[in-house]
């Protein structure tokens, strides 16, 4: 009876610990492939909101469209974006999902988005890697 109750927590444990396991980077590269849109943007402005003792910070970032890889709402060079979204801290020491990073100013990057209807804004549409390219070009 012990040893059943001994193995039933280390399964549990187990379970829960996968939980917050990271992703593997092919699985970003996956979500990267299967944006609807892939940008380079220029970021004008960056507006962030948390709450004291909050892991979480709502993130707003108005952007330039520099270069469209692949669009599905037909954005072109030249376009102004908003893009929202909310960055969450790791506890220290813990593992998980990478956090979608906190952008800066007058930064140029990567994009990998998909528009929220209901909300009229882009949002990241790989995770933690929405905004740094895994996608190796071709050589030739």
């Amino acid at each position: 009876m012990m040893s059943r109750t001994v193995l039933l927590l280390v399964l549990l444990l187990g379970t829960l610990a996968s939980l917050g396991a990271e992703i593997a980077p092919e699985e970003y590269q996956k979500m990267q492939l299967s944006s609807e849109e892939h940008l380079e943007i220029l970021v004008r402005s960056v507006s962030k909101k948390s709450w004291l003792f909050s892991r979480e910070t709502n993130v707003t970032v108005n952007a330039e469209v520099m270069v469209v890889h692949r669009s599905r709402t037909g954005l072109r060079e030249g376009d102004q974006i908003t893009i929202a979204y909310t960055h969450s801290k790791l506890r220290k020491g813990w593992a998980g999902p990478r956090p979608i990073p906190i952008l800066k100013r007058k930064s140029e990057t990567s994009a990998f988005l998909s528009f929220d209807e209901r909300k009229k804004v882009y949002v990241p549409s790989a995770r933690g890697y929405s905004f740094e390219s895994l996608i190796i070009p071709p050589l030739f």
